[in-house]
């Protein structure tokens, strides 16, 4: 790509749309007149509302509720911040007129849209990329680092968990999350994909998988202050148990029903010459435990990058700059994105990746529908 800057079209203006909005003008106050810029062209709105002044702040792009006046502005990416069930829509809108992709997770409401989505964009040749955001801690980058130098052995088992308290109130009304036909599933999905993701990108892929799931709130107030309920059918909580293809074995917990805690993420490794943990509330370091030293060492460790892996220092926020680790991850993300449409290159997170992990999410689904029955993995 020969232009200064990459011109993007952004698809929904709801919290996580609002986050990359303010990524992409954040760009030039931790980077300078860095190689890479974006320019926020166009703006298609999913749900027609305010925001006004927020659209100042961002330069007032042309915004448009039509998605064919937004596809036809000159645009060379296009991010999708739509609701789950709007993916295909607007993922395809974009393929049609060869723009480059960035598209929040999960990449369908199902696997066979996944896999439409990620055949689609093959047969388009243009590049792609979801918003696996947990890869993008400084952490769990060290984390890969260490795994790819083969310093913990053989890797016995493993731990991850995420953990929010977001619906714990039985008086929060129903959304399209609560929906299981337009969000695909409930924790597991929302926010469980983020660690099934996680653990294929440092350890690799699943053998197997077994699950099971619960609802534990299964009905809530149609709108606010609505007496009226309307069933949910999506799970609160959700464990799987995995066996990888290099014989590890471990567990992906989550849940959005976690009384006291607003946000924890966790994920430990156990191999035979020592383990590491990286906990997500403390963004920048991992805890490596050297079996063969009987000694613990916290903090940044001198280990060359894996493979695909981007310099920290190229995408992510200087620390007096940092907007928090939340915001950070996703800046993160998207600079990686554009760092890969510069150089015209494959991105390490694109729809392949994507697809892979909406397969595990489907197989856990299929598991949990089973009573924990074992999934053998990749779906036939």
């Amino acid at each position: 790509m020969t232009k200064d800057s990459v011109q993007v079209g952004l698809v929904g203006l709801g919290f996580i749309g609002k986050i990359h909005a303010h990524a992409y003008q954040a760009i030039p106050y931790c980077f300078g007149k860095n190689e890479v810029q974006a320019d926020l062209r166009a703006l298609l709105r999913t749900h027609v509302g305010g925001d006004v002044e927020l659209l100042r702040s961002l330069g007032s792009p042309f915004e448009t509720a039509q998605p064919q006046e937004f596809i036809n502005q000159d645009l060379d990416m296009v991010d999708v911040c739509s609701p789950n069930y709007l993916h295909p829509e607007h993922v395809k809108l974009a393929l049609e007129k060869g723009k480059h992709v960035y598209c929040e997770k999960p990449l369908g409401a199902n696997l066979a849209q996944a896999r439409e989505l990620a055949e689609a964009a093959e047969k388009a040749g243009v590049l792609t990329h979801s918003a696996f955001t947990m890869r993008y801690y400084p952490a769990a980058q060290q984390a890969k680092r260490i795994l790819a130098a083969g310093v913990l052995g053989e890797i016995y088992n493993f731990r991850a968990y995420l953990f929010h308290n977001s619906y714990m109130d039985p008086q929060r009304p129903t959304s399209w999350r609560l929906q299981k036909s337009v969000s695909g599933g409930g924790a597991l999905t929302d926010l469980g994909v983020h660690s099934i993701d996680l653990v294929r990108y440092l350890l690799g892929d699943a053998k197997w998988v077994q699950c099971r799931t619960r609802t534990f709130i299964t009905q809530r107030p149609k709108s606010a202050g609505s007496t009226e309920m309307v069933p949910v059918d999506v799970d609160d909580w959700a464990l799987c148990i995995l066996e990888l293809e290099n014989g590890a074995r471990g567990s992906i917990e989550t849940t959005r029903m976690c009384g006291g805690v607003s946000d924890t993420s966790r994920v430990q490794i156990f191999g035979s010459e020592g383990s590491l943990e990286v906990d997500f509330m403390n963004p920048m370091q991992v805890s490596l435990y050297d079996r063969k030293r009987a000694q613990t060492v916290v903090g940044p460790m001198d280990f060359p990058l894996a493979d695909g892996q981007r310099a920290l220092k190229d995408i992510y926020p200087p620390a007096k700059l940092s907007m928090g680790s939340f915001i950070d991850t996703h800046f993160a993300s998207i600079m990686d994105f554009l760092h890969c449409i510069k150089e015209n290159k494959p991105s390490p997170a694109g729809f392949s990746e994507s697809l892979k992990a909406q397969e595990v999410l489907e197989a856990a689904y299929l598991s949990a529908d089973r009573n924990g029955e074992t999934i053998a993995l990749p779906l036939a």
